[in-house]
């Protein structure tokens, strides 16, 4: 070989190398890009809708207070909440109406399991007794301990007899009023339930 042709040996031989190697390593990048992907293309990640912590289980428990130490739940709102300006006023003003209101719609839910449709009523027989018994002995108190014991075992509330007397004769406007915040729940809880719209009368 003289020495004129040994130049364009090496630059031949130069580039033979350099294909062999370009076509070696994207041949390689294929596989590994082949094997890095067994499965082919990544699939969308579908989620399962998940029962969030608010959500309405039990229309007796709208607010879904915890039972504490198997003893029942708190009430859905505190003694002297006021959460009504106009129940408080006639809970003060004219107890007979809240008392009777409370017991025909606690009536009516557990007879029909729906809310009554006309909100207990202005004044029916219950109002009347509660009336007359607290105009002529004062002591209408009394029949308001034993509902407010009825209310706290259908909606399964902590407490006993010993309270409901003091509640309902030292503070009884508050207790009527507490009372008929529970029933209103359970009623917007039904009435939800059934995909309708409640309105307070």
């Amino acid at each position: 070989m003289n020495l004129i042709s040994l130049p364009w040996t090496c630059i031949l031989e130069y580039n033979l190398r350099r294909s062999f190697f370009s076509s070696s390593s994207s041949s390689h990048h294929s596989e590994v890009t082949e094997m890095s992907a067994p499965y082919g293309p990544k699939q969308p990640i579908l989620y399962q809708p998940v029962a969030s912590q608010g959500m309405v289980v039990n229309p007796k428990n709208s607010l879904n207070k915890p039972d504490i130490e198997g003893k029942g739940r708190e009430w859905s709102s505190d003694l002297c909440a006021c959460t009504s300006v106009g129940s408080c006023c006639l809970a003060w003003c004219l107890p007979c109406i809240i008392y009777g209101s409370n017991r025909e719609r606690l009536s009516y839910l557990e007879r029909n399991g729906t809310p009554d449709p006309d909100h207990g009523g202005t004044c029916n027989s219950h109002c009347f007794v509660y009336g007359l018994i607290t105009g002529c002995l004062g002591i209408g108190c009394i029949l308001q301990i034993g509902n407010r014991g009825h209310i706290r075992s259908r909606y399964g509330i902590k407490g006993g007899g010993c309270t409901d007397c003091l509640t309902s004769c030292f503070c009884s406007p508050c207790a009527l009023t507490q009372e008929e915040a529970e029933i209103e729940l359970e009623e917007k809880a039904l009435t939800q339930q059934q995909g309708g719209y409640y309105q307070k009368a």
